[in-house]
């Protein structure tokens, strides 16, 4: 009887401590979706800033091509920024470290998992290599070459502003570029820029990964 007593004890706490891994399970998948839905938000962002991007550098180039001063200048000024997307880690950090992988028992929830988070440390990478190449090389040129003062002067990104400030500058427009090495340096700057603008295509892909992860794990864990 005594044994009795002890094995049912032992089957009681086991159960008991394999009731609170489910629920701490489920509350990390949870989590987990939480976060995957606000970087989700932001690849969305880049798409659309990445699209903006590649119509903004065709301009220039084109401008480039026909040395187009006035063209130049307002796709120069608006050619140094980026987008970077804030991923959020911590809860699939968390369940990876805690060992709680263990209970993501679905193979087909677990390649869901390795595709995305691989994806997502590619994406990382493409975008560490174009901070560094705008911060160490586009910048430096655009702040050797163009005169910034415009962008001082209302909301210079809207053409019509833009226009109007070209105008009524009062000055003969100083030359972005007079010399055929600085154009061949800045066409071959922009070119670069434009080819690592594939990230659009990483981001769209990243929105499609993060549907099926996020799928794949409400099913699992039978969250609504």
């Amino acid at each position: 009887m005594l044994f009795l007593a002890v094995f049912c004890g032992f089957l009681a706490e086991n159960f008991r401590e394999h009731q609170v891994e489910h629920k701490r399970t489920v509350r990390y998948a949870m989590q987990f979706i939480n976060e995957i839905e606000l970087d989700t938000a932001q690849f969305q962002d880049g798409v659309q800033f990445t699209n903006r991007k590649l119509y903004d550098t065709d301009s220039l180039l084109g401008a480039l091509d026909r040395k187009d001063l006035k063209e130049i200048y307002y796709q120069a000024l608006k050619a140094d920024d980026y987008y970077i997307a804030k991923f959020h880690s911590a809860t699939f950090e968390q369940i990876k470290n805690s060992g709680y992988l263990r209970n993501f028992r679905s193979d087909s929830l677990i390649t869901a998992i390795q595709d995305y988070i691989n994806l997502r440390e590619n994406v990382e990478i493409v975008q560490n290599a174009l901070s560094i190449f705008y911060n160490q090389q586009l910048t430096p040129f655009l702040n050797k070459n163009v005169d910034r003062q415009y962008q001082l002067k209302g909301n210079y990104r809207r053409r019509i502003v833009f226009d109007s400030i070209w105008m009524r500058s009062g000055k003969e427009h100083d030359k972005l570029i007079d010399q055929p090495e600085v154009i061949t340096e800045f066409r071959n700057l922009i070119i670069g820029l434009r080819t690592s603008y594939y990230l659009g295509g990483l981001y769209k892909l990243l929105t499609a990964k993060s549907v099926i992860l996020i799928t794949l794990l409400k099913k699992e864990f039978h969250i609504k």
